[in-house]
C-alpha cells in the first residue's frame, strides 16, 4: 500500500480533516431541471458546511494564535478541511484537532499516483480511423440515431487537457465559436496555479480524448456530441494527493471563474470521469464529495484501479458504493490482467459487501489524444476504460436526461454484456458495457409510449 505522505506547504505537515455536517439531501431530487437540482445540492451542502464552521472557525484561529496552525481551509462541497500544521508542533496539533467534536477522522494528507501504462507516441495515419474501443463499443449506430451525446458535460478530474489537439479543441466547453477559448468555469489547476488550460502529462489529455474527442476521420472517443471541462489535480510526474484531489472535486461541484471567485453550481457538469484512485480502499476522505454527486443528479465514474489480478484490490473512491466502478477489457472482451478485482473492503449502510466494480470497458492498448500538439498516444489502464464508461453515459442522459444515477446504474446493469462468469461478478461486475442494448432499454423502460395503431375502419356492408 502507498504510505507516503505529502505537505502542502514549507514548514508544516499537512492534515485532511472531516468536518461533522448532517446534510440532508432530502427534497434536492424534486427539483424541476437538472440545473436547479445542481443548485440545491450545493446550497445545502454548504449550508451545513458553513453551519459547521461557525463555531469551528474560532477554535481553529485559536490553534493559529498558539503557534499549532500554520493555516486551514475548507474545501467547499466536500466536507473536508485542509489544515497545516507547524511542523514542529505537528504532534500537539494533530492532538488539538482530535479533541475538537467539530471535527471527525484527522488523517495525513496522502500521495495518489498514476499508475497506467504509457506505449508512447502513435504515429498518426493518413487514412480514416475508428479506434477499436470506439469500434467495440459500437457507439456509431448509437450516433447514428442522432444521439452523439449533445447536450451533456463531463467533467476530467485528471492532468490537465491539452485543448487546442484536433481531436479536443471542438469538444472543449471553453471553446468559442470564433476559437478562442475561455477557460472560466471551464478549467481549474490546484497543483500549478495557472489560468490557462494544459497538460504535462498525457494522461488527462488521452482521457478527455476517449470520452468526447476525435475529429471527422478520426474517431477516438464515445460521444463527440458532448463536452468537457477540466481540473488538473496530477502533476507533470503523474503524482497528486488527496489534499489537491478533493480541490479537483468540490471544484466540479460548482466551477469558479479563474481567479477561483463566484462559484457557480448551474455550471457543473452531468458527469465526473475520475481515472485514479488511492491505493487505500478504505479510505472514506471522499465519501462526502460522492454523495454531494449523488445528490446533485450528477454521475461519478471512477476507476477500478491497477492492482489486479489479486481479489479485493478495489481503490478508493471505486471502493465506495456511490462509486460508478469500472474494470478494463482487451480487444478480445477479456479482463484485463490489471484490471483490480473486488469486492471492495468497505461495506454499505446495511453492513453489507459492497460488489465492485460496476461494470467494465475497453482498456487496453487505447490511443487517444496526446498532451503536444495533435500527437497520439496508446496507454493501458483501466484510467483509459473509465472515460469510454463516461462517454456511454453522457449518449445515454442526453436522451433521458432526468435519470438518476442509480437508473443509469440500472439500464447499464441489465444491458451489459456478460464477458467472464455469467451475470455479476467480481472481475467485471455486470459484464461490458453495451452503449446500443442499453439506449434500447432505456427507450423501453423510460421512452414515450407509441400509441397502438388503429384498427382500419370496416366498411358499410
Amino acid at each position: 500500500m502507498n504510505a507516503k505522505f505529502v505537505d502542502m506547504t514549507a514548514g508544516a505537515r499537512t492534515y485532511v480533516a472531516h468536518l461533522n455536517t448532517n446534510v440532508n439531501f432530502s427534497g434536492v431530487a424534486d427539483a424541476a431541471t437538472r440545473s436547479d437540482r445542481k443548485s440545491a445540492a450545493w446550497q445545502t451542502q454548504r449550508s451545513a458546511e458553513q453551519s459547521a464552521m461557525d463555531s469551528l472557525t474560532p477554535r481553529l484561529d485559536a490553534l493559529k494564535a498558539a503557534g499549532l496552525v500554520q493555516d486551514y481551509e475548507l474545501v467547499s462541497g466536500t466536507g473536508q478541511l485542509i489544515i497545516n500544521a507547524t511542523a514542529g508542533k505537528a504532534g500537539a496539533a494533530y492532538q488539538a484537532l482530535q479533541g475538537l467534536g467539530e471535527l471527525g477522522r484527522v488523517l495525513r494528507n496522502r500521495e495518489v499516483l498514476l499508475d497506467d501504462q504509457q506505449q508512447g507516441t502513435v504515429a498518426p495515419t493518413a487514412d480514416p480511423t475508428v479506434e477499436w474501443n470506439v469500434d467495440k463499443l459500437g457507439v456509431q449506430k448509437v450516433w447514428a440515431a442522432g444521439d452523439t451525446g449533445q447536450g451533456v458535460v463531463i467533467g476530467m478530474v485528471d492532468t490537465g487537457v491539452n485543448t487546442q489537439h484536433e481531436a479536443l479543441k471542438g469538444h472543449y466547453r471553453g471553446t468559442n465559436a470564433d476559437g478562442t477559448q475561455t477557460d472560466d468555469y471551464n478549467f481549474y489547476d490546484p497543483v500549478g496555479n495557472k489560468k490557462v488550460a494544459y497538460d504535462d502529462h498525457n494522461h488527462g489529455s488521452h482521457t478527455a480524448g476517449t470520452a468526447v474527442g476525435g475529429t471527422a476521420d478520426h474517431l477516438t472517443g464515445m460521444a463527440p456530441g458532448a463536452k468537457f471541462i477540466a481540473t488538473k489535480v496530477f502533476t507533470a510526474g503523474g503524482s497528486g494527493s488527496t489534499a489537491t484531489i478533493l480541490k479537483g472535486l468540490g471544484w466540479m461541484l460548482a466551477p469558479t471563474d479563474s481567479a477561483g471567485l463566484n462559484p457557480d453550481p448551474t455550471k457543473a457538469p452531468d458527469i465526473v470521469s475520475n481515472s485514479w484512485g488511492s491505493s487505500d480502499g478504505k479510505s472514506l476522505a471522499y465519501l462526502d464529495a460522492l454523495k454531494a454527486f449523488e445528490a446533485a443528479g450528477i454521475v461519478p465514474v471512477f476507476a477500478a484501479g491497477n492492482s489486479g489480478p489479486r481479489a479485493g484490490t478495489v481503490g478508493s473512491p471505486g471502493s465506495l458504493a456511490q462509486a460508478v466502478t469500472i474494470g478494463a477489457t482487451d480487444k478480445d472482451d477479456k479482463v484485463a490482467s490489471f484490471s483490480s478485482r473486488g469486492p471492495s473492503p468497505i461495506k454499505d449502510k446495511d453492513g453489507n459487501v459492497v460488489q465492485k466494480p460496476d461494470f467494465s470497458a475497453p482498456g487496453v492498448d487505447v490511443i487517444s489524444s496526446g498532451k503536444d500538439g495533435n500527437s497520439y498516444v496508446k496507454m493501458s489502464g483501466t484510467s483509459m476504460a473509465t472515460p469510454a464508461a463516461a462517454g456511454v453515459i453522457a449518449l445515454l442522459i442526453s436522451k433521458y436526461p432526468k435519470l438518476t444515477t442509480e437508473q443509469v446504474r440500472e439500464v447499464l446493469a441489465k444491458s451489459a454484456g456478460d464477458v467472464d462468469a455469467p451475470g455479476t461478478d467480481l472481475n467485471t461486475g455486470a459484464g461490458r458495457l453495451d452503449p446500443v442494448a442499453a439506449i434500447a432499454l432505456a427507450d423501453k423502460l423510460y421512452g414515450t409510449p407509441v400509441p397502438p395503431a388503429q384498427p382500419a375502419p370496416v366498411a358499410a356492408a
